[in-house]
């Protein structure tokens, strides 16, 4: 009894396992699919181990596609969908003797993307411009419609139901107009539609939207100027240009100056000049240009820069240093609106020095060193007044040489003398002194302007020349030092001896040096009554002495700085008696002979010689001595 039980649970477990043949495909009925896309049609079994497959078209058309049988189940891909897809396919399966046949309707379209709208990108305003509104690869297009419109307002519908198109197709709507300015920013709208009835997809309406932007101008341009067209000097100043355009347009500023020619400024609306010259007056010019419509517009503005001068110009030439003789011309320029008045005038030490023009030129023919000097340039309107001011330095040899002696020229022994040598000259002459020699020449002491002695001496007078010198030549001075000295190296000569006998002439002769020269007084140390002789040229001569003339006698030799004083002392002698009248006539020889040479040598055989300018008798003998003294 157990094992029939488990028999009969054994037959129902194997009848519950075995299932009926079926079959289905997916997607099952109808299809909808855009072409272009991939189609994959599925054949499915169940309660068959080995099932067999085919694929058919209902009608003679070709498969279209690829078969895959994968055991229980088959494939039909089309990869692309194209036109030739749209059919009805049939599957086949056989399970042993069994067969089987379903079929799907494939049906197609083609919606792939958005209108594009075509708009010329130079579309300019007040000319007719042409929409393009393009639809790609409709299918079916008999069922298209297309709506074109600018903003809310229809421009165009247009609908392709008499289209007998069999492919795919890209269809076109066109409209034309003529764009206002007002159209700038609008939008330019294309609405394209596929209601295809019982097709079930998405979407089934595609819009694009583009915006207009029309081109036009430029007009209206204006410049603006700030604070405004007249400006003082050194004030900031814009000028700003304005115009309609669409693009913005090119911009070109130019100014227009007194000689006409033209200059190219900056390329912007705005023209800012922050500190205004008088350079910058003139006409501007702003140029617009609009490269998409080739259109130009310009507008002018006319500024004036008023103020007080500025020199603009002021120099010498051939220049600032020049040499004496040269031509010389000085010339300042200033600028300033309205137009300044101009005073080019030479200044030394504050006040005009005759040199003045008006005309802003100053020629200078041949300049010496009186031209050199400060020069001042006076530049002057209703707005105020400018000056500058430059040096011409003119260069010259020494000349003027001052050479100034302290104390004096002339100066005592043992002093200081300072002598101090100016010359005038450009550039400034180097100065040194030199001293004449014995023989003539002279020779270079010291370089410097300042030349002095210290405790002087006598070999130290002399001709002293200063000597200015620089690269344009030399100047030369001379002042003579004068030495004062008081008698020295005094020689006393007693002829024909200090111890003389009565009746013999007696000469003193007296030689020294000195300056200035000497005096000389020779004086009798007497008692009762001093005896003063003067000398002759230095020499004292006793006549005829006597025993009176016996005695001290003192020669004070001296001049304005000094004396000196020598002691003599004279013994006279009794002579013999006898004494001829030859002696007498030798005394008086003697006496010519210092005061007529030729007579005394004519009428006596004399032996004399010549000391310091003075005779001395060495001997005498005349046999004519009675006659000459009768």
């Amino acid at each position: 009894m157990e094992r029939t039980s488990q028999a009969v649970i054994i037959i129902l477990y194997a009848c519950m396992s075995v299932k009926a043949f079926e079959m289905e495909i997916t997607p099952a009925n109808r299809i909808v699919e855009q072409i272009g896309e991939t189609l994959v049609l599925t054949c499915n079994t169940t309660g068959c181990a080995s099932p067999s497959f085919s694929w058919r078209i209902q009608t003679d058309n070709p498969l279209g596609g690829t078969v895959s049988n994968h055991g229980t189940y088959s494939t039909l891909t089309m990869s692309p969908v194209s036109i030739e897809n749209a059919h009805d396919y049939l599957c086949t399966v056989f399970c042993g003797l069994e067969k089987k046949e379903k079929s799907v309707k494939v049906e197609l379209y083609s919606f792939p993307s958005d209108p594009v709208i075509e708009i010329s990108t130079s579309l300019v305003a007040g000319e007719q411009t042409t929409v393009i509104c393009k639809i790609p690869d409709v299918y079916p297009s008999d069922h298209l419609e297309v709506l074109l419109k600018k903003e809310e307002h229809i421009l165009l519908e247009k609908n392709f139901f008499e289209d007998d198109s069999t492919n795919t197709e890209t269809k076109i709507v066109t409209y034309s107009f003529y764009p206002t300015t007002e159209d700038i920013g609008k939008e330019i709208t294309c609405v394209a539609k596929l209601p295809i009835a019982n097709m079930d997809f998405e979407p089934k309406e595609r819009v694009t939207s583009q915006k207009l932007n029309a081109n036009f101008g430029p007009k209206n341009t204006v410049i603006t100027a700030s604070p405004s067209n007249s400006a003082m000097e050194g004030d900031s100043l814009k000028l700003t240009c304005v115009t309609e355009s669409n693009p913005p347009p090119q911009i070109v500023w130019r100014r227009q100056v007194a000689d006409k020619s033209v200059q190219y400024l900056v390329e912007n609306n705005v023209l800012s000049i922050p500190h205004a010259h008088f350079t910058d007056s003139g006409l501007y010019i702003c140029e617009v240009i609009n490269l998409v419509t080739n259109k130009t517009e310009k507008a002018t503005v006319d500024i004036v820069i008023q103020g007080a001068p500025n020199i603009a110009e002021f120099s010498i030439k051939p220049s600032t240093t020049v040499r004496e003789g040269e031509n010389v011309s000085i010339r300042c320029s200033a600028e300033s609106n309205p137009p300044p008045k101009i005073v080019l005038r030479r200044k030394s030490d504050g006040a005009d020095m005759g040199l003045y023009s008006e005309g802003g030129i100053l020629l200078l023919p041949s300049v010496t060193f009186l031209s050199g000097g400060d020069y001042e340039c006076v530049a002057e309107n209703k707005f105020g007044k400018n000056k500058s001011a430059v040096a011409l330095n003119v260069e010259y040899g020494p000349k003027n040489i001052i050479i100034s002696v302290i104390p004096a020229a002339t100066v005592k022994e043992g002093e200081t003398v300072t002598m101090k040598c100016t010359s005038s000259g450009n550039p400034a002459p180097v100065i040194s002194w030199k001293k004449k020699t014995v023989t003539g020449e002279s020779e270079k002491i010291f370089k410097d302007a300042t030349l002095t002695i210290k405790n002087i001496e006598s070999q130290d007078l002399g001709l002293y020349e200063c000597e200015a010198y620089n690269q344009f030549g030399k100047e030369e001075k001379a002042v003579k030092l004068l030495v004062q000295v008081p008698p020295q190296n005094i020689t006393v000569l007693v002829h024909p001896s200090e111890n003389v006998k009565e009746g013999e002439n007696v000469t003193i002769t007296c030689s020294t040096y000195s300056n200035p020269p000497s005096q000389m007084v020779l004086k009798k140390v007497h008692p009762e009554k001093e005896i003063i002789l003067s000398s002759v040229n230095g020499t004292f001569t006793l006549y005829n002495v006597t025993k009176n003339d016996t005695g001290r006698y003192l020669l004070d030799v001296f001049n304005e700085v000094g004396n000196n004083i020598k002691v003599i002392e004279i013994a006279v002698v009794g002579r013999k008696s006898g004494k001829t009248r030859s002696n007498d006539a030798c005394d008086y020889c003697i006496l010519l002979c210092n005061s007529n040479s030729n007579t005394c040598s004519r009428d006596f055989d004399l032996r004399v010689k010549k000391s310091k300018d003075k005779w001395i008798l060495q001997s005498c003998k005349s046999t004519e001595a009675e006659s000459v003294i009768t």
